[in-house]
């Protein structure tokens, strides 16, 4: 796949955070409901470099808001670092006890050899029921693989989503996502990621290593909230325009080289929903790539 552009526009401002830029300023119009007026025209397809994000131009619109800087607590870090520590001795042959709180401190069973394949199927797709609840649809298939059963409603509360949509940052080191998985998750400890609007082939084999350990050892979903433009890389089904939507990762191919995830679009009631599959498959390296400017939670 070859690599999205990597150009400062006037409206988009990226901010170093932890060694990785994030994307503030101007925001991508939408994820469900109707289409602008300016991108109705827009044919679909569009190749895998980002242009200049659509302004706002619709009521309701999905736009995964970031407030402030987003930055990440002392206690973030740790966990991020004791996790992959543990993803590293998954890789080499070792597997850590499904549900541990600290990964590090986690349990280290006979070493056995990672499937090339491996989905969730505990994480079923729902479909969005408003325009904006990609966010809270998601957190229901992912808590739900977890073990418990929660409307979109009380997801969406969780969440704090408004018409706005689900942020990915909330300020003071909040990710809301990160915050609601952890209620329903028994214990497990999910981190947040933030990702540069390009990220770079060392964000993309991190993500695939993670994405093999939770989904094959700890038999967890990652949360991923996708930033697509127009004329860039989408996801399957997707029109080519700008859309802010959260996803759920439920599982991978060719070793991680393909990421399995559910769209929350599929079977609802906006407007371009009819072509998106429930269930889907992409290059792995293309929805990192869509993960620029926010990230995942894994």
């Amino acid at each position: 796949m070859a690599p999205r552009a990597r150009t400062v526009r006037r409206t988009l401002v990226q901010l170093g955070v932890a060694g990785a830029a994030v994307l503030l300023g101007a925001q991508p119009a939408f994820a469900g409901g109707p289409p602008a007026p300016a991108a109705a025209a827009v044919a679909e397809g569009g190749s895998t470099a980002r242009t200049a994000a659509a302004a706002p131009a619709v009521s309701g619109p999905e736009r995964s808001l970031v407030v402030g800087t987003p930055t990440l607590t002392s206690q973030q870090r740790a966990s991020i670092a004791a996790k992959d520590a543990a993803v590293a001795r998954v890789l080499a042959g070792q597997r850590t006890t499904k549900g541990a709180r600290s990964a590090a401190a986690a349990k280290v069973d006979a070493p056995v050899a990672l499937p090339v394949h491996r989905s969730i199927k505990a994480v079923k797709q729902k479909a969005q029921t408003r325009s904006y609840w990609c966010g809270p649809a998601t957190l229901q298939m992912l808590a739900m693989a977890d073990g418990t059963t929660i409307s979109q409603s009380t997801a969406a509360s969780r969440l704090k989503t408004t018409s706005s949509g689900t942020n990915w940052y909330a300020g003071s080191g909040s990710y809301p996502m990160e915050r609601a998985l952890e209620r329903y998750s028994g214990g497990f400890d999910y981190t947040p990621q933030n990702l540069a609007y390009t990220p770079s082939k060392k964000d993309v084999q991190t993500f695939r290593d993670r994405l093999r350990a939770d989904v094959a050892v700890q038999q967890r979903g990652i949360a991923g909230n996708a930033v697509e433009v127009r004329n860039g890389p989408h996801l399957n089904g997707h029109p080519n325009r700008t859309i802010y939507h959260w996803v759920a990762v439920r599982g991978y191919d060719d070793d991680g080289a393909t990421t399995r995830y559910a769209d929350s679009v599929a079977g609802s009631r906006i407007s371009w929903a009819a072509p998106v599959p429930r269930y889907n498959e992409i290059d792995t390296a293309k929805i990192v790539m869509i993960f620029g400017a926010r990230g995942y939670v894994w």
